[in-house]
């Protein structure tokens, strides 16, 4: 028996034939990320903030597509934002911005993938309450978002909109 096929006679919730990458898969506070074998991104439950991503805060109850792209290489699921850094090494964000969880530079919410400086050497994150770190291919770490209890390591309390070096 294969994941999804069940012995109760229930149809599976999505298509059987749909293969997910196997590091691809997040959870976050009610709703989950996925990225399928093509590239492409998912997303599905709760989408307070448009954490889900698809342009809408409408939830979902089985897997939506984000976007159209089908570069997505690895993601992070906060509790009420995304991440996701592309096969080019570029870095997304989107969801609940109010702490400037997302990197883009404000506090304003977004709904679709905003991109996250211009950096395109991104190979690592972690998306937390309201705060996010990520690493570089250079093995530098760089953080960003809230800061109430020095989360971002940075050695102040001051919250930061978009990635700081952390030495």
């Amino acid at each position: 028996m294969r994941a999804g096929e069940g012995r109760c006679g229930a149809s599976p919730p999505f298509a059987l034939s749909i293969k997910w990458r196997g590091g691809g898969r997040r959870a976050g506070a009610f709703y989950s990320l996925a990225i399928k074998t093509d590239g492409t991104l998912w997303a599905w439950g709760n989408n307070g903030s448009g954490r889900l991503g698809d342009g809408t805060t409408t939830d979902r109850y089985s897997p939506v597509r984000v976007g159209t792209d089908s570069d997505w290489s690895t993601l992070a699921a906060g509790v009420n934002h995304s991440l996701a850094i592309k096969t080019d090494g570029s870095l997304w964000g989107w969801g609940d911005n109010n702490r400037g969880q997302l990197g883009d530079g404000t506090t304003t919410d977004r709904s679709t993938p905003v991109r996250v400086g211009t950096d395109s050497d991104w190979s690592a994150l972690a998306a937390g309450y309201f705060h996010s770190l990520a690493i570089k291919t250079d093995g530098t770490l760089w953080a960003w978002g809230s800061n109430g209890f020095n989360q971002l390591g940075d050695g102040t309390l001051i919250d930061r909109y978009s990635p700081v070096q952390i030495d």
